[in-house]
């Protein structure tokens, strides 16, 4: 029996797994809030952003969401992966939306506890979570030839080629946890600089990389059975506790994978940075750089694989006119006998970096600021793609108690969503992207529900350091 190697399928295999392990999450960054007082989900975003007073986030339900994001596949083609194991490949509907590059990128996170506080006029943060991201890019010509490669060429309409050339296909993940140890003081009247240290327990990670899959039809007998001349090149590093791989006795190539019990596999160190800057007492300028830093993974949990192979590759399925559904088997190619990936014999510790974000901010404010209005650059250096989005907000705030923002996204988005944030009493909710389509056919969503307590009184000099 094939062991199926869907890249999309081993992302929605991470993500589920991440949700097993950390429970619940929330997404790195909600830009919405990234200009809301008192809301402790944007410190996430800029250690340098001290709130009117302290907070402790209710544990549980002090900080759950999440956030994914895709160019061109939706929340119901996901549900289709999934749950239809390889029917979504024969839908006409899913071939036509694809892009020549099809990307996509969950993140999810958690504070099992978090709490700030004032300390004079520093303020700390403490934090104890776990993170999870996933992110995948898959080419056009990947689906559409595990679509019609197993199909007989009398029974593909004309669809099936001779030859496909399949480049750069990855997949990329990552688990960790986080203790964090954050601080922030104003330098001068308007000046405040803010950091955060964080020891990293590394869970588990994975990158695959496939640089080429060529695979041209056997002409011999083409109208009996479907098998393909195949070259392929890529490689494969992964490093988690409890991940084991089983080899094929003939060629010795990975044949299959399981999980269990998943450990700790490494370690390592992060910071962000941020500084938020007052200009004439009613413009606020801030910047910060999040998540600089690596985690070292150790031999023992570390297995890397490489392919560079020219084999054979098919069922050979002869063609019965009586019953011509037993030769299209969609989705059969998405299999490690495709691959043919080798593991080293000698594997080795690694050391991978983290994704960093860069979130560049300014915002206007008027009627003793209880009204603002703000610009908001957020850069995910993602792999195997970054990208930005631009986020404007109209901020209200007439009470420490409560504070309600709009905020419309455009670039990544492409001009095509609301985002909202509401702070009532200590509950929170806030999405940067409202469905302005019918919720399963959007194609990035994320959202953020947190309860923190207040800690202290509010500062009298608040935006006046």
């Amino acid at each position: 029996m094939k062991k199926s190697f869907t890249f999309l399928k081993v992302s929605c295999m991470a993500m589920l797994l991440t949700v097993i392990g950390v429970s619940e999450g929330f997404a790195q960054g909600l830009r919405t809030s990234y200009f809301m007082d008192n809301v402790p989900a944007r410190l996430k975003m800029n250690p340098a952003l001290q709130p009117a007073r302290g907070y402790f986030n209710i544990p549980a339900v002090g900080a759950i969401g999440l956030s994914a994001s895709s160019n061109k596949l939706s929340v119901q083609d996901f549900i289709d992966i999934i749950e239809n194991e390889n029917d979504f490949l024969n839908s006409d509907k899913f071939i036509n939306r694809l892009d020549t590059k099809n990307t996509m990128n969950i993140d999810l996170t958690t504070d099992v506890i978090s709490f700030g506080f004032y300390s004079g006029k520093g303020f700390w943060t403490v934090n104890l979570g776990a993170r999870a991201i996933v992110s995948a890019s898959i080419p056009k010509t990947m689906f559409e030839f595990a679509r019609y490669a197993n199909i007989d060429p009398e029974l593909g309409d004309g669809q099936l080629k001779l030859d496909y050339d399949i480049k750069n296909m990855e997949l990329h993940a990552d688990v960790f946890t986080e203790i964090g140890l954050g601080y922030s003081r104003p330098v001068t009247r308007d000046l405040t600089i803010g950091g955060r240290a964080k020891l990293l327990v590394g869970i588990g990670n994975l990158d695959a990389k496939i640089d080429q899959i060529q695979a041209k039809i056997n002409t011999e007998d083409i109208m009996s059975y479907q098998s393909w001349k195949v070259k392929t090149k890529g490689r494969l590093e992964t490093s988690m506790k409890g991940l084991e791989f089983s080899h094929n006795e003939d060629g010795g190539y990975i044949d299959d994978i399981d999980f269990d019990s998943p450990g700790v596999s490494g370690y390592g160190f992060g910071i962000d940075l941020g500084a938020s800057y007052n200009l004439f007492n009613c413009i606020n300028v801030s910047a910060a750089i999040l998540d600089l830093g690596f985690i070292k993974w150790t031999k023992s949990s570390t297995t890397i694989a490489t392919t560079n192979s020219e084999h054979d590759y098919g069922d050979f399925v002869s063609f019965d006119p009586e019953h011509p559904e037993d030769t299209y088997v969609a989705g059969d190619v998405f299999d490690f006998d495709l691959l043919q990936l080798q593991t080293e014999e000698k594997s080795k510790s690694r050391r991978t970096s983290l994704r960093s974000t860069l979130n560049l901010g300014a915002e206007y404010m008027i009627l003793n600021n209880k009204l603002g209005f703000g610009v908001l650059s957020s850069t995910q250096f993602t792999k195997p793609k970054s990208y930005s989005e631009l986020t404007l907000s109209a901020n209200y705030r007439p009470k420490n108690w409560f504070g309600a923002t709009l905020s419309y996204s455009f670039l990544h988005s492409e001009f095509k969503t609301l985002g909202i944030g509401l702070k009532m009493g200590p509950v929170f909710i806030g999405s940067d992207y409202l469905m302005t389509k019918a919720p399963k056919e959007a194609n990035r969503l994320n959202a953020y529900l947190g309860v923190s307590v207040p800690l202290g009184r509010k500062r009298a000099d608040y935006r006046n350091n």
